[in-house]
C-alpha cells in the first residue's frame, strides 16, 4: 500500500486564502447618499443605511457601500475618504 504525503499549508497561506474568500463575497455598490439624521443616510433609490459613530455630514455625495450579507464588516466609504461602519440597511 502506498502512502501519500501532503505538504503542510503554512498559517500565512491559510489566512490569506480565508481573507480572499471573505473579500470575494463582499459586494460594492456606488450610491448617492445624503444624511437624514445622526448615523442615518438615505440613497436616491430610497434605501436607508444606518451607521455607527459616523460623523460625515453629507447633503448629497457619492459613496461606495461595501456590503456582505450576514457579514460584520459592512462599510460606507465616502468620496472624502471617510469610512463608516454600517449597522443595518433597510427600505
Amino acid at each position: 500500500m502506498e502512502t501519500t504525503r501532503f505538504a503542510p499549508v503554512g498559517a500565512g497561506v491559510a489566512a490569506a486564502l480565508l481573507l480572499f474568500a471573505g473579500a470575494a463575497a463582499a459586494e460594492m455598490y456606488a450610491v448617492h447618499v445624503r444624511r437624514i439624521d445622526k448615523d442615518l443616510y438615505k440613497t436616491d433609490e430610497g434605501v436607508y443605511i444606518q451607521t455607527k459613530y459616523c460623523y460625515e455630514y453629507t447633503y448629497g455625495d457619492d459613496a461606495v457601500h461595501k456590503y456582505e450579507p450576514y457579514g460584520y464588516d459592512n462599510k460606507l466609504i465616502f468620496d472624502s475618504g471617510t469610512t463608516c461602519d454600517v449597522v443595518k440597511v433597510f427600505k
